[in-house]
Protein backbone atom coordinates (compact mmCIF):
# COMPACT_ATOMS: atom_id res chain seq x y z
CA UNK A 1 0.00 0.00 0.00
CA UNK A 2 1.36 3.59 -1.20
CA UNK A 3 2.15 5.79 1.92
CA UNK A 4 0.91 9.41 1.50
CA UNK A 5 4.98 11.24 1.60
CA UNK A 6 5.42 14.71 3.51
CA UNK A 7 6.24 16.24 0.82
CA UNK A 8 2.96 15.28 -0.81
CA UNK A 9 1.34 16.81 2.20
CA UNK A 10 3.25 20.13 1.53
CA UNK A 11 2.51 19.91 -1.81
CA UNK A 12 -1.68 19.67 -0.91
CA UNK A 13 -1.11 22.62 1.24
CA UNK A 14 0.22 24.53 -1.84
CA UNK A 15 -2.16 23.78 -3.42
CA UNK A 16 -5.25 24.44 -0.97
CA UNK A 17 -3.31 27.75 -0.01
CA UNK A 18 -3.74 28.74 -3.46
CA UNK A 19 -7.66 28.59 -3.90
CA UNK A 20 -9.95 30.69 -1.85
CA UNK A 21 -9.77 30.39 1.83
CA UNK A 22 -13.20 31.70 3.56
CA UNK A 23 -14.19 31.12 7.24
CA UNK A 24 -18.11 31.07 7.81
CA UNK A 25 -19.50 31.84 11.45
CA UNK A 26 -23.38 30.91 11.73
CA UNK A 27 -25.60 31.07 14.74
CA UNK A 28 -26.18 27.50 14.52
CA UNK A 29 -29.04 25.78 16.06
CA UNK A 30 -30.67 27.85 19.39
CA UNK A 31 -31.51 23.95 20.92
CA UNK A 32 -27.90 23.68 21.59
CA UNK A 33 -27.91 26.03 24.21
CA UNK A 34 -29.89 23.60 26.72
CA UNK A 35 -27.82 20.72 26.36
CA UNK A 36 -24.48 22.30 25.21
CA UNK A 37 -23.00 22.35 22.01
CA UNK A 38 -24.01 19.27 19.78
CA UNK A 39 -21.30 17.37 18.26
CA UNK A 40 -19.36 18.58 14.95
CA UNK A 41 -20.65 15.30 12.09
CA UNK A 42 -17.87 14.51 10.03
CA UNK A 43 -19.89 14.41 6.56
CA UNK A 44 -21.34 18.22 6.76
CA UNK A 45 -21.03 20.06 3.62
CA UNK A 46 -22.39 23.66 5.46
CA UNK A 47 -23.28 25.39 8.30
CA UNK A 48 -26.56 24.91 9.92
CA UNK A 49 -27.83 28.42 9.94
CA UNK A 50 -24.87 30.89 8.38
CA UNK A 51 -24.25 34.73 9.38
CA UNK A 52 -21.78 35.64 7.02
CA UNK A 53 -18.12 34.59 5.77
CA UNK A 54 -14.59 36.41 5.55
CA UNK A 55 -11.83 35.83 3.77
CA UNK A 56 -8.64 34.40 4.98
CA UNK A 57 -6.60 37.67 6.23
CA UNK A 58 -2.93 35.63 6.15
CA UNK A 59 -2.46 32.06 4.89
CA UNK A 60 1.78 30.69 5.68
CA UNK A 61 3.22 27.76 6.35
CA UNK A 62 4.68 26.42 9.90
CA UNK A 63 5.98 23.61 11.50
CA UNK A 64 5.46 22.50 15.07
CA UNK A 65 7.98 24.33 17.66
CA UNK A 66 7.67 23.92 21.48
CA UNK A 67 8.83 27.81 21.18
CA UNK A 68 7.25 28.84 18.22
CA UNK A 69 5.61 32.16 18.20
CA UNK A 70 2.14 30.95 17.04
CA UNK A 71 -0.12 29.12 19.45
CA UNK A 72 -3.01 27.39 18.35
CA UNK A 73 -5.25 25.02 20.42
CA UNK A 74 -2.95 21.98 18.28
CA UNK A 75 0.55 23.32 19.74
CA UNK A 76 2.80 25.58 18.89
CA UNK A 77 4.38 26.59 15.71
CA UNK A 78 7.32 28.82 13.96
CA UNK A 79 6.45 30.01 10.33
CA UNK A 80 8.38 28.53 7.56
CA UNK A 81 9.21 30.09 4.67
CA UNK A 82 9.42 26.46 2.18
CA UNK A 83 5.78 24.60 1.86
CA UNK A 84 4.94 22.07 4.60
CA UNK A 85 2.33 20.06 5.15
CA UNK A 86 1.05 22.33 8.12
CA UNK A 87 -0.88 25.94 6.68
CA UNK A 88 -1.74 28.46 9.18
CA UNK A 89 -5.17 30.34 8.17
CA UNK A 90 -5.85 33.48 10.40
CA UNK A 91 -9.37 35.11 9.88
CA UNK A 92 -9.89 38.88 11.58
CA UNK A 93 -13.38 40.05 11.28
CA UNK A 94 -14.25 43.96 10.67
CA UNK A 95 -16.16 45.29 13.97
CA UNK A 96 -19.03 45.38 11.48
CA UNK A 97 -19.26 42.29 10.23
CA UNK A 98 -22.62 40.83 11.88
CA UNK A 99 -22.29 43.45 14.96
CA UNK A 100 -25.05 41.56 16.65
CA UNK A 101 -24.94 38.55 15.85
CA UNK A 102 -25.25 35.02 18.09
CA UNK A 103 -22.93 32.86 16.95
CA UNK A 104 -22.41 28.93 17.78
CA UNK A 105 -20.46 27.90 14.81
CA UNK A 106 -17.23 28.12 12.46
CA UNK A 107 -16.56 26.53 9.20
CA UNK A 108 -13.50 26.83 7.36
CA UNK A 109 -14.44 26.47 3.38
CA UNK A 110 -12.21 26.02 0.40
CA UNK A 111 -12.85 27.34 -2.98
CA UNK A 112 -15.93 29.64 -2.35
CA UNK A 113 -16.61 31.73 -5.50
CA UNK A 114 -17.61 35.00 -4.99
CA UNK A 115 -20.05 36.53 -7.51
CA UNK A 116 -17.71 38.60 -9.91
CA UNK A 117 -19.45 41.81 -9.85
CA UNK A 118 -18.94 42.56 -6.03
CA UNK A 119 -16.85 45.74 -5.34
CA UNK A 120 -12.82 44.92 -5.62
CA UNK A 121 -11.59 44.67 -2.28
CA UNK A 122 -14.69 43.13 -0.45
CA UNK A 123 -13.43 40.76 2.24
CA UNK A 124 -17.22 39.95 3.95
CA UNK A 125 -19.59 37.90 2.13
CA UNK A 126 -23.43 36.68 2.74
CA UNK A 127 -24.81 33.87 0.82
CA UNK A 128 -26.57 36.49 -1.63
CA UNK A 129 -22.66 37.13 -2.39
CA UNK A 130 -22.02 33.73 -3.52
CA UNK A 131 -22.15 31.47 -6.69
CA UNK A 132 -20.55 28.65 -4.88
CA UNK A 133 -19.96 28.44 -1.27
CA UNK A 134 -16.96 26.05 -1.40
CA UNK A 135 -16.08 22.72 0.38
CA UNK A 136 -16.13 22.43 3.83
CA UNK A 137 -12.64 21.44 5.10
CA UNK A 138 -13.57 22.02 9.40
CA UNK A 139 -16.44 22.65 11.21
CA UNK A 140 -16.13 23.60 15.03
CA UNK A 141 -19.71 23.95 17.26
CA UNK A 142 -19.11 25.97 20.52
CA UNK A 143 -21.31 28.08 23.21
CA UNK A 144 -23.08 30.64 22.00
CA UNK A 145 -21.72 34.21 22.21
CA UNK A 146 -22.97 37.24 20.89
CA UNK A 147 -20.84 39.55 18.40
CA UNK A 148 -20.09 43.07 19.43
CA UNK A 149 -19.43 46.36 17.36
CA UNK A 150 -16.55 46.62 19.94
CA UNK A 151 -14.59 43.39 19.01
CA UNK A 152 -12.95 42.80 16.03
CA UNK A 153 -12.58 39.07 16.28
CA UNK A 154 -10.34 36.94 15.35
CA UNK A 155 -9.68 33.29 14.72
CA UNK A 156 -6.72 31.19 13.73
CA UNK A 157 -6.34 27.45 12.75
CA UNK A 158 -3.67 25.11 11.74
CA UNK A 159 -4.36 23.17 8.79
CA UNK A 160 -2.92 19.96 8.53
CA UNK A 161 -2.19 17.92 5.64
Amino acid sequence: MAVLQDDGRAALAEAVKSRPIHLAWGSGDPAWDNGGTAPEPKNAAALVAEVGRRVATEARFVAPDPAGEVSVVSGRYTFSETPTKWLLVRFVFDFLDAPAAQLREVGIFLGTVVKPELPPGQRYFVAADLLSPGKLYALERFDKTTRSPSIRQTFEYVLPF
